[in-house]
């Protein structure tokens, strides 16, 4: 998978705590070399940030301070460039002066940087090897490049006109909204300070919290409708739980986690619904000892801690953390955090939600099969049926700015556990049903790279026609994006669903989280019918039994920002949408197929481009071919390297999509 973090799958054992809380983790400090899955052998003992990421946070100045979405090289390449090995605290960047250069397309004036982290730009045809090669030759103790496109920071290949031997220090690439921010305060005056540790400050005293992993909700937003009625469907269950760490070298005692959720109406006061403890009952060991444990699962180890939410209206709730200790730390600022989800008239958002701009804020994109087509979305559960979808919001970038031209298919899935078997809370083949379908044409010139995009024409899959789509009751909706080869789809960067995961299986009850579309092994994933790219809820065994079984770091921020807009007033059930309605006429034969499938089109008029996609029954794309200047058709399509199961043929046309079902039986 070409992505924007590092991703790198550990196998190592579980280590469990006391008998208050559960699994906590080895100290990097303590751990020496380990084997990736794939064989590779890494020397690198900086475990912490192999396993949840370093921390890279702004200090300074305060309007853009806190922790920043990055990437390093290797993703998706060969690795280059210097590894934290000791803190990064509270030090001044630099950036070339006003009107200089800013990219760093030649050499830099030696000693400009000199003790600093310099910050340089994307762009220029400069290679990023070369960039961050002149910055260390000026000085710099640590490179930030800074992203040109909007759509979050993006992998960094080394190239071939600098040799990667030649950067030693750490280089980072960070977002073109967070840069930009930084480089206008810094040319104002401000003085911009970073902190980038692998493991803690060097203090004795310091407790924290992991980045990203506290419980939150099973959405980030979800209309007031679904919360209305009688009992609360497990999915919308709510559930306390972190993980913290002891980044300081003495061991703590009387450690603890409180939780507080608030909830605040819509123009009224917070009230609190709900408060919970988790205490660790024995000492939380430090970086001084021999082998410390020092990342902790503060989650009550037996009975779980379930609770139902109280909904007046639309609002918002807080959940607050906050960490405990019998001592003073040294360094509180990471001791208390905030998780909030909203409660709202028509939004169904996985990702965060800007609602202000009206859009699912995204942070960092994905692309799956070293650049090709893939398909991937959140899973969404509706309570109450009867609603329609009147929109999709989503965001694609690519390497370069400018209008989108491919167009996308997106596909609304419903899943039934079971079908044709027991339910097991895992997607099966065949237990996906294409219920909706729609053909995305961007406009050129509003729908660009890195732009919220916007599409309310969803239609049946049958005809490709608009048509109104009600959400039915009691049922999971898998919203999928068709996303093209070369581009990144829009995620989240910040969330992580394994927190709740995880919690919620700890408990007597052994909950499956079915709200969450995880990876678990993302160095793996291939777009292929028996590869391991599906869309897996969060109940795999290796994701649950173990917190050790994968990087953390590799499914943090792996929330795709596509969200569903209802209307809670549909239109009469037999209502469709205005639109010219083309005839398209198609027919397989045989279906079941083993070897072959002939396929036949035919058009009211000539389509500039016919494109043939399949996709199989967990959603993954398969494969696709594209025909020009079709009217009518009839060709042979090779089934025979196909597993047996189900499939869609997706056929685009200049105007629309249509799907067909069609099985493979061998």
């Amino acid at each position: 998978m070409k992505q924007m973090i590092t991703l790198k799958n550990l196998l190592l054992a579980s280590c469990i705590a006391g008998a208050s809380v559960a699994n906590g983790q080895i100290h990097p400090l303590a751990f020496g070399p380990y084997t990736l899955m794939d064989g590779t052998t890494v020397t690198d003992p900086n475990w912490y940030k192999d396993y949840v990421g370093l921390r890279f946070v702004v200090n300074s100045p305060a309007s853009v301070a806190g922790q920043k979405i990055y990437t390093h090289p290797g993703v998706g390449t060969t690795p280059w460039g210097g590894t934290v090995t000791a803190p990064i605290v509270n030090t001044q960047i630099v950036m070339p002066p006003v009107g200089g250069d800013t990219v760093a397309a030649s050499t830099l004036t030696p000693g400009s940087m000199t003790g600093k982290i310099g910050f340089v730009y994307r762009g220029g045809g400069v290679e990023f090897v070369c960039k961050a090669a002149r910055c260390e030759a000026a000085g710099a103790i640590a490179i930030v490049i800074v992203n040109n496109i909007n759509g979050g920071p993006i992998g960094m290949g080394a190239g071939s006109v600098c040799p990667a031997t030649s950067v030693t220090k750490p280089v980072f690439m960070i977002s073109k909204e967070d840069g930009d921010a930084i480089a206008a305060l810094y040319r104002a005056g401000d003085t911009a300070r970073f902190t980038i540790t692998p493991w803690g400050l060097g203090l004795a005293n310091d407790l924290g919290f992991v980045p990203s992993a506290v419980a939150g909700w099973h959405n980030y937003a979800i209309p007031f409708n679904q919360m209305s009625g009688a009992g609360t469907p497990a999915a919308y269950k709510m559930v306390d739980g972190s993980f913290i760490a002891n980044y300081g070298s003495a061991d703590q005692t009387g450690v603890n986690v409180i939780s507080e959720l608030k909830f605040t109406p819509t123009g009224g006061s917070a009230t609190t619904q709900h408060t919970h403890t988790v205490t660790m009952t024995t000492p939380f060991t430090g970086t001084a000892a021999a082998t410390p444990d020092s990342i902790f699962a503060m989650f009550t180890a037996a009975g779980g801690t379930e609770y139902d939410l109280t909904v007046p209206g639309k609002g918002r709730f807080d959940l607050n953390y906050t960490i405990g200790m019998t001592g003073t730390d040294d360094y509180p600022a990471d001791n208390s955090l905030t998780s909030s989800f909203y409660v709202t008239d028509s939004l169904f958002s996985k990702s965060r939600y800007d609602f202000t701009l009206n859009q699912p804020v995204k942070t960092i994109g994905f692309s799956f099969n070293a650049g090709g087509d893939f398909i991937w979305g959140p899973m969404y559960y509706v309570k109450n049926g009867g609603t329609s979808i009147s929109r999709v919001q989503y965001s694609l970038s690519t390497n370069t700015p400018g209008p989108l031209g491919t167009a996308v298919n997106i596909y609304l899935y419903k899943w039934t556990d079971g079908t044709g078997g027991d339910p097991d809370g895992v997607i099966q083949n065949g237990e996906l049903t294409l219920k909706s379908l729609g053909l995305h044409n961007f406009d050129g010139v509003l729908d660009t790279s890195g732009a919220a995009l916007n599409f309310a024409a969803m239609g049946d899959p049958t005809s490709g026609n608009p048509t109104t789509i009600l959400l039915e009751a009691d049922s999971w909706y898998y919203l999928a994006i068709g996303v093209p080869g070369g581009h990144f789809l829009g995620s989240d960067g910040i969330m992580h669903p394994l927190p709740r995961i995880y919690g919620r299986a700890l408990g007597t009850a052994g909950i499956l989280d079915n709200s969450n579309m995880v990876e678990t092994s993302n160095d793996n994933i291939v777009a292929t019918p028996t590869g391991s790219h599906a869309p897996i809820p969060g109940t795999m065994t290796n994701y649950v039994g173990t917190v050790d079984s994968f990087n953390f770091n590799n499914t943090r921020g792996m929330i795709p920002s596509v969200a569903m807009i209802t209307n809670s007033n549909p239109p009469p059930i037999d209502y469709v949408a205005p639109v010219t309605k083309l005839d398209t006429r198609v027919s397989l034969f045989p279906n079941p197929a083993k070897d072959n499938i002939q396929v036949s089109l035919s058009l009211d008029k000539k389509s500039k481009n016919v494109t043939y996609t399949i996709v199989d029954g967990l959603a993954r794309f398969v494969s696709k071919e594209v025909h020009t200047n079709v009217k009518e058709e009839t060709f042979t399509v090779n089934t025979s390297k196909l597993a047996p199961g189900s499939y869609y043929l997706i056929i685009n046309t200049d105007e629309k999509a249509v799907a067909r079902n069609f099985v493979i039986a061998k």
